[in-house]
């Protein structure tokens, strides 16, 4: 991250609403040109990379709900507690376990040749730590915090990843050639304008919190920041164990 965007937010800075969403759209357009260039290879991987790469995502699905009722828990009343509740309950199927996200995931999973049995357990050692990191830090940092965490971190920044994925995944040729076969519909629900109004509807919502509470901001950029932080690292362990994959193949 450049020198500019760290001065912003060091504890001992003073940051207003309007620095923090400068901060924000500027760390959005950073990760989106570098999260373009590190997903390239995804059009090209082969079969079994793009199984583990994708594999690797289904964790973050897994645990996303149980980090944001967490989230919800501690949000005072207000519109922001209820977006984050409606987002819970989406990720959740609404009532209908089949429509939960992690299910439709799966559904994915299965439609590119995974088989079910290994779905629980192949979590790569280092990004179990960042999930159990990012668990711990749910529990225990302060609302502002958690905000920028989960909230925004796992809403907005996680979708930067997503949308870059889907736009490779689908010029791969083992995706063009079974795109009649393989189950889409976790893509329908996550690429397009429904990305564009939870963005504008957690920025509205969130506004409101730090004008009731001025305080949290500091606390908002720091964990707007650590989501960064490990979304990089955990795409950078993904991008490792397609490397080691593909370097086996050709050996």
């Amino acid at each position: 991250m450049s020198n500019k965007t760290e001065s912003i937010i060091k504890p001992e800075t003073q940051m207003t609403l309007e620095q923090f969403w400068q901060l924000a759209n500027d760390t959005r357009l950073e990760t989106e040109y570098l999260t373009d260039q590190k997903l390239q290879y995804l059009q090209s991987a082969p079969l079994d990379v793009l199984q583990q790469i994708c594999l690797q995502y289904r964790y973050f699905v897994r645990d996303y709900p149980n980090n944001l009722s967490i989230l919800v828990s501690k949000i005072p009343y207000g519109n922001f507690k209820s977006l984050m509740a409606e987002i819970l309950a989406e990720e959740l199927g609404s009532g209908r376990f089949q429509r939960t996200h992690l299910n439709l995931w799966d559904n994915f999973l299965t439609s590119i040749g995974i088989e079910p049995q290994v779905l629980e357990d192949s979590l790569h050692p280092d990004n179990f730590k960042l999930l159990a990191e990012l668990k711990q830090l749910t529990l225990d940092k302060p609302v502002g915090y958690v905000i920028g965490l989960c909230g925004m971190g796992g809403e907005c920044l996680c979708q930067v990843y997503l949308t870059a994925m889907y736009k490779y995944i689908t010029l791969n040729p083992y995706m063009q050639s079974n795109k009649e076969t393989i189950d889409w519909e976790f893509w329908n629900i996550h690429i397009g304008e429904e990305d564009i109004r939870h963005r504008l509807m957690v920025k509205n919502a969130i506004n409101e919190i730090i004008k009731a509470e001025p305080s949290n901001l500091q606390d908002l950029a720091a964990g707007y920041q650590k989501a960064k932080s490990n979304w990089d690292e955990f795409w950078g362990n993904n991008y490792k164990l397609a490397k080691s994959k593909s370097l086996v193949a050709a050996s």
